[in-house]
């Protein structure tokens, strides 16, 4: 990638430096009076380019001021012919497109050709600078809807530039110049032609694309990591690195002004969020708020859980040494007072079950239940036993003695 875009700076410096070299030959061709144009009155330069001069003229018959383009005669490209301005004008003709200079009229007078066309009262984009990112997205975006529309009609711009993107009041931008708009004629300005077209290839949408990647770059700092990656993608070396289609450019650059997430720069989780805020700040603390409620919630629960272990952990321990102690307080009571033995024994072993069903995973618990039942079972059989000792006893105890 960094040799690409290496390759891609390299090729630019030296195609603004032949631009630089032909401005001469611009100009002196330049020089030649303007031909005599029926209805139209010249009265002023407004400007000169590679494919000829623009004069601010009036239209005599509706009263109407226009830009009017003359054709330089020596504005063929490696000795081709000028293009001829029917075939111009019949191509721009056909574009009805708010974001699209419109043109009016065409024709030939001696071996220069002219068309006539609305007269754009603001300035040409090199001449503005843009305050924010988004103006130049803006406007980008603008220049990109004129050129898919092109597109769709067959029709290639072949030199887009600052200098052909006129902006007019309240911010409209509008692409003109279609003057190397025919199917078979190539050129344009060389700082902005695609590589492939530096390198003797033929003009596609794709390298209108470029075109308008680069007056992106230049237009604006690109202090915004999205909008890099917007123009970066338009401006690829090679054209398969391109968008698709000029459609995909101009839905990157509307979902870039609509704070949304582009295709050319896919965001992580945290920056699609913040994203989102931009497009829903309320939304989006709603979802903030919540989301610390959220946690502040779960934290307390995680206290009071581990609150709550601790405090069972500690019940549970205190329930097996009382457990044990019950039963070795019932060991140690006097065998000899079998009533007192019998009940102190069922009210242990009742309350050593109790916490057996509690904590029926404690071991010391367990084992107190254990000898709590068999002191039960064992006084149990003493009882018997004493019980049998007393019987024989009573049967063999000696009859009384009568006194005589």
């Amino acid at each position: 990638m960094l040799q690409e875009d290496t390759m891609t700076d390299a090729l630019r410096s030296l195609a603004a430096e032949l631009d630089e070299l032909g401005k001469d030959e611009v100009g002196r061709a330049a020089i030649c009076p303007p031909p005599e144009i029926p209805d139209f009155q010249l009265t002023d330069v407004l400007g000169r380019g590679g494919m000829g001069t623009v004069y601010l003229a009036e239209q005599l018959s509706l009263g109407r001021e226009v830009a009017l383009k003359v054709v330089n005669d020596e504005s063929g490209v490696a000795g081709q012919q000028p293009c001829p301005t029917s075939d111009e004008a019949r191509t721009v003709a056909q574009l009805h497109h708010p974001n699209i200079v419109q043109v009016y009229a065409a024709g030939i007078v001696g071996e220069q050709s002219w068309f006539a066309m609305e007269l754009m009262r603001g300035q040409t984009a090199n001449h503005c600078r843009f305050s924010t990112i988004e103006e130049a997205a803006r406007l980008g975006a603008q220049i990109a809807e004129a050129l898919a529309y092109a597109h769709r009609c067959g029709v290639i711009h072949r030199d887009v530039k600052p200098s052909n993107i006129f902006i007019g009041e309240g911010g409209v931008a509008k692409l003109g110049d279609f003057g190397l708009a025919n199917s078979t004629g190539d050129g344009g300005t060389r700082r902005y032609m695609a590589p492939e077209l530096l390198n003797g290839g033929q003009a596609t949408e794709s390298s209108d694309q470029y075109a308008l990647g680069v007056t992106l770059h230049e237009l604006a700092p690109l202090g915004n990591a999205d909008f890099a990656a917007i123009c970066a993608k338009a401006a690829a070396q090679a054209p398969s690195h391109r968008y698709e289609s000029m459609e995909a450019m101009l839905d990157d650059l509307r979902r870039f002004l609509a704070h949304k997430p582009v295709a050319a720069n896919p965001p992580f989780l945290f920056r699609r969020f913040r994203l989102f805020a931009r497009r829903n700040p309320l939304a989006a603390f709603g979802i903030v708020a919540a989301s610390i409620l959220l946690a502040a919630f779960v934290a307390a629960l995680a206290v009071g859980y581990v609150r709550t272990n601790r405090a069972l952990a500690a019940t549970e321990r205190e329930a097996a040494s009382a457990a044990q102690s019950l039963a070795k307080v019932v060991a140690e009571i006097d065998r000899e007072n079998s009533d007192k033995r019998g009940t102190e024994i069922a009210r242990a072993l009742t309350a050593a079950e109790r916490l057996a069903a509690r904590f029926p995973d404690n071991v010391e618990i367990s084992e107190a239940v254990e000898k709590l039942t068999s002191a039960r079972e064992a006084h149990a059989r003493f009882l018997e036993r004493r019980g049998g000792a007393m019987r024989l006893q009573r049967r063999f105890r000696p009859m009384p003695r009568r006194e005589p």
